[in-house]
């Protein structure tokens, strides 16, 4: 595997992202809905953001032996269901997205949403995360959906890592302080 600095390299091809972290990738739809994640984030989310360490456990992926933000995000969306890097939310759609309870109701904070009708046992998030938040869309705009994967969570602090299933449909909304308000 080639050396290379996290922080500068440019944005990552599929190709490089699979040779660099050892993503294993099963199928050539598998990929192509990597490749749509990873185009997506890589021109939405500023590069500094997309490269800072994020620890949320030891089976995180790795490119030279750090964890970064993006990886992490990776490793939450289930790439065997098709990605789509242009969902459109209409102004008013509904959205949910589960908190830790020391998150007060109404705060927008975070990427991750879905739709009301979602369970939180689906959307493979730490147990602790139960305080149910809702949200309107303030504008129409466009986003990424896609399947939440099964997973190790880990990203509380001070508390254990829980397996987690997953399979419910999720949307990142990266500039979701300025699209959606509390409903």
């Amino acid at each position: 595997m080639k050396a290379i600095h996290v922080r500068t390299h440019p944005d990552f091809t599929i190709d490089e992202l699979i040779e660099y972290s050892g993503f294993v990738v099963p199928t050539q739809a598998f990929k192509e809905n990597m490749r749509r994640a990873l185009d997506y984030l890589q021109r939405t989310v500023p590069r500094t953001v997309l490269r800072e360490q994020d620890d949320a456990g030891p089976w995180n992926l790795r490119v030279n032996g750090t964890k970064i933000r993006l990886l992490n995000w990776m490793q939450g969306i289930d790439f065997h269901a098709d990605v789509n890097p242009q969902r459109s939310v209409n102004r008013g759609d509904p959205l949910i997205a589960y908190k830790a309870p020391s998150v007060p109701v109404g705060r927008v904070r975070g990427n991750w949403y879905t739709f009301p009708s979602t369970q939180h046992e689906a959307v493979a998030i730490h147990s602790t995360q139960t305080r149910l938040h809702k949200f309107k869309a303030r504008q129409s705009f466009t986003c990424m959906q896609s399947k939440a994967s099964a997973a190790f969570v880990g990203w509380v602090h001070d508390m254990p890592s829980e397996y987690r299933q997953g399979g419910a449909a999720q949307l990142f909304v990266w500039d979701a302080d300025q699209v959606l308000e509390p409903a």
